[in-house]
């Protein structure tokens, strides 16, 4: 029978029987089942206690003649809970992330590219087969676990929530370190550094469950919880649970579309163009709901421009992940810049067509794909903000703050795309490098030479992101209209050098066809 399954298993997926084969070897599994035995032995013991039944005083000071052993079983059930979660977040990561890495330096990733089976068959056989052993030692605590959690009288609703949580959350970074693997460039100690970021993702995800989603109600910790009209009250934790699910579930969604594309196509981008406004359209209406509360109609908040700061920076840290996830290597953008220039010069493409190519093609820039992106962020924001139950002044400052904001992240992402052109070993790498040397160095040059946004606010709000949200409540109309139009005349400059670039990368090689055509057509002598 167990030969039928197996066989079966590997008509299915052959990538999971090979890797539960090299794995589920007699001494692994044996070394697991004792290593699993033993901690559970020491937990019960560690969390058990003795208590004197009865007392003789037979003897000078007396001993106890009769103990009764009481095992503390919510102790041991919040010890198990953070145990248990940790060692699937940090092993499951660690294991995955060098297994890749081995793949990868040894060449036979490679191989299983070539493989009949599709990308999606063969990534699942690596993440249920690589971490098989921890998925098998932890499986054996479960019922521990269980036990616990049913003598401390947990309720079994919070108990399988709170599983839930955990499964996505390893799912989560599972696939997240597949990618992470995959993508960025081999460093040493990779996988311990994924590992270490892992546990301590996971021990923050399961201290906020049960410091405050505790099922009892006397370690209760007060907690807000507000998404759209959700709201978390009255012990009402499955609902936080099923959010956090099904928001994991999204994240989940969207990182699996780029391993599955990073892992038949290393050479491409990461995300499409389409893919990429699906992703911008779900986490801003992701974060729309968590800020609604302060934007409603119904809000009496006299201040909108903390929260929009915090909006911004979520935003900015999105952007950093969509733009290199979008943008094509200099072999292809050259490649298209080739073509592009040829069709323009023989006038083989419809204008139209030329714009379906820059918003939905994957070998053109990404500029006018992130400037369609920043215009989904403000047609999602701005209609919230003149909702808004405020002044109209302060309406309007929010909105010019949300318009600066994202013409500095369009000026990031060309800047990027500029780099991309260059003869460099790793463009991706001094692209997002030079982005985050153009987030952090004016910032901080202002903060050594003008101590205080008020001393010159036209040039914090110029330069330094996410500045508008405090200086334009003291900026004056003029420092305003000077730092919008110094942002349009650094996206004009950048446009420019871009489309130089472009027709400079076109041009180039539409020549040196040209000059090996006629050398091949000359006569000779």
């Amino acid at each position: 029978m167990l030969t039928q399954l197996l066989h079966n298993l590997g008509e299915s997926n052959p990538q999971l029987v090979r890797e539960l084969k090299g794995r589920l070897t007699r001494r692994s599994v044996g070394i697991v089942l004792f290593l699993s035995a033993i901690s559970q032995c020491l937990i019960v013991g560690i969390h058990s206690q003795k208590n004197c039944l009865g007392w003789s005083e037979e003897i000078v000071g007396g001993y106890c003649q009769q103990y009764e052993t009481v095992i503390q079983w919510e102790f041991a059930f919040n010890s198990l809970s953070f145990m248990l979660p940790l060692l699937l977040f940090a092993g499951g990561v660690y294991l995955l992330s060098s297994d890749l890495v081995k793949e990868k330096r040894r060449g036979t990733l490679n191989f299983l590219r070539l493989s009949p089976r599709t990308s999606q068959n063969i990534l699942l056989g690596k993440l249920l087969g690589v971490p098989v052993l921890l998925y098998l030692g932890l499986g054996l605590a479960i019922p521990l676990h269980l036990s616990c959690a049913i003598a401390a009288g947990v309720p079994l609703g919070w108990l399988f929530g709170f599983y839930a949580v955990i499964a996505a959350s390893a799912t989560f970074l599972y696939t997240a370190s597949l990618l992470n693997a995959l993508f960025v460039a081999e460093v040493q100690y990779q996988a311990i550094v994924s590992s270490a970021l892992a546990g301590w993702l996971g021990f923050s995800v399961v201290s906020f469950i049960l410091y405050y989603l505790s099922w009892d109600d006397s370690n209760f910790n007060w907690f807000e919880f507000k998404w759209f009209f959700w709201t978390y009250q009255e012990r009402n934790y499955h609902l936080v649970f099923s959010w956090l699910f099904i928001s994991l579930l999204g994240g989940i969604y969207w990182i699996w579309q780029g391993l599955n594309r990073q892992f038949n196509n290393p050479n491409g981008t990461l995300l499409s163009k389409a893919q990429s406004y699906g992703l911008s359209a779900s986490v801003q209406i992701w974060m729309l709901g968590l800020f609604y509360p302060w934007i409603s109609p119904i809000s009496i908040e006299e201040n909108l421009m903390p929260m929009m700061l915090i909006v911004s920076i979520l935003t900015g840290i999105m952007f950093l992940l969509i733009i290199p996830a979008i943008s094509p290597q200099r072999p292809t953008l050259v490649e298209w810049a080739r073509y592009a220039h040829k069709e323009r010069r023989q006038g083989l493409k419809h204008p139209s067509s030329k714009w379906q190519d820059w918003i939905w093609g994957e070998k053109s820039p990404s500029v006018v794909a992130i400037a369609i992106n920043l215009g989904m962020v403000a047609a999602i924001w701005i209609p919230w903000i003149l909702l808004w139950q405020g002044s109209f002044e302060a309406t309007l400052k929010a909105g010019v703050g949300l318009v600066m904001t994202l013409n500095l992240i369009w000026i990031y992402s060309a800047i990027a795309q500029s780099l991309y052109f260059l003869k460099f070993p790793k463009p991706g790498l001094l692209a997002m490098g030079m982005v985050m040397v153009t987030l952090s160095l004016p910032a901080l040059v202002f903060a050594l030479f003008f101590k205080t946004v008020s001393v010159n606010t036209t040039l914090w709000m110029l330069f330094v992101f996410g500045s508008p949200w405090v200086a334009l409540t003291e900026a004056s109309v003029m420092a305003t209209v000077l730092s919008f139009l110094g942002q349009v005349a650094a996206i004009a400059a950048l446009t420019l050098t871009l489309n130089h670039q472009i027709h400079r990368a076109g041009a180039s090689h539409s020549t040196l066809l040209f000059a090996a055509n006629q050398s091949n057509l000359a006569p000779k002598v």
